[in-house]
């Protein structure tokens, strides 16, 4: 039996929203399914245990729900997905090692005693993938931290809880984007309402940063500057680690420089798409979703560290 075939061969004929039979798996006793959705796909295995499972890290995610199987059934089971933009070759390699039923089905029977934990030990297996830009944006998220409580604002850190807006502050929002580009000031909106706040202000934090090797910022630096500041240490470790840089992780001392940090004010003079763009306020019938790119060269902003004023 070769699994990981057997796995890309179902994806290439699931239909989406319906789970599909692993059938060597089946015949072996472990029954196994591969699914599909419309914006990720993956593996799922019936669980019947109480424990509710929701764990992210990168692209992919790890949780408890029902699946549509054979005839419109349904199924409890443990799903692991990942983005449609995930390499289907490297994702099949874990999905593997979460099927393979092991000598006698004990590695089955591990994983559905305790499947957070074996996500967990992949999680750190895999903690260097694709990292370096998570350290750069949420380096930026927390030098805005650092700025807005340096002013006296309540914050709460929202980002790392993968909410709609990186920051809340009273009576509004900060959004964060980073880069390493020094040349392109462009930022990416996959969310009809990161830029449209609920009847709140909305302002954007763009960082322009540069690796460095020594007298730079690190993530462990800030967070200990925050600390100081009055925040608290496992409060930020906490939000952190869900993002998969744990304590003690080397990627949590890579320095950068941060060149400058920009405040954009989002109102009507903002280029954006929110729902308003739309007639009715709707997306058009077979739109799903919209993703596009700002050109932030030319619009007015506020340098946070260059000695202006720093009123928000």
């Amino acid at each position: 039996m070769n699994l990981r075939s057997d796995i890309q061969n179902n994806w290439h004929t699931d239909i989406i929203g319906q789970a599909h039979k692993i059938r060597p798996l089946w015949e072996l006793g472990y029954p196994s399914w591969t699914v599909k959705y419309r914006e990720s796909y993956g593996v799922a295995i019936p669980y019947d245990g109480e424990e509710e499972i929701n764990e992210f890290f990168s692209s992919a995610q790890i949780k408890s729900d029902v699946i549509i199987v054979e005839e419109g059934n349904t199924k409890r089971a443990i799903i692991l997905i990942a983005a449609n933009s995930v390499s289907r070759d490297s994702f099949a390699a874990l999905c593997e090692e979460l099927l393979s039923p092991g000598a006698n089905g004990e590695k089955r029977k591990r994983i559905l005693d305790s499947p957070v934990a074996w996500w967990q030990e992949w999680k750190e297996l895999l903690g260097n993938r694709d990292i370096d830009e998570r350290v750069y944006d949420l380096l930026g998220e927390l030098c805005a931290l650092r700025f807005l409580v340096s002013c006296g604002k309540d914050v709460t850190w929202e980002g790392p809880n993968y909410a709609t807006y990186d920051i809340e502050i009273e009576g509004g929002f900060v959004e964060v984007k980073s880069t390493l580009s020094r040349a392109h000031k462009e930022i990416t909106i996959s969310n009809l309402f990161q830029l449209d706040p609920p009847g709140k202000t909305l302002n954007l934090f763009f960082c322009q940063f540069e690796r460095t090797d020594q007298n730079g910022f690190s993530i462990d630096s800030i967070v200990d500057e925050l600390v100081s500041l009055g925040l608290n240490r496992d409060y930020l470790n906490m939000r952190l680690s869900r993002q998969g840089l744990v304590m003690g992780m080397s990627a949590r001392r890579q320095l950068f420089i941060l060149h400058d940090m920009l405040n954009y004010k989002i109102d009507e003079n903002f280029p954006r798409i929110t729902p308003s763009s739309f007639v009715g306020g709707v997306l058009p019938t077979g739109i799903t979703k919209i993703d596009y790119t700002i050109d932030l060269d030319g619009i007015p902003a506020q340098s946070l560290i260059q000695g202006e004023n720093h009123e928000i």
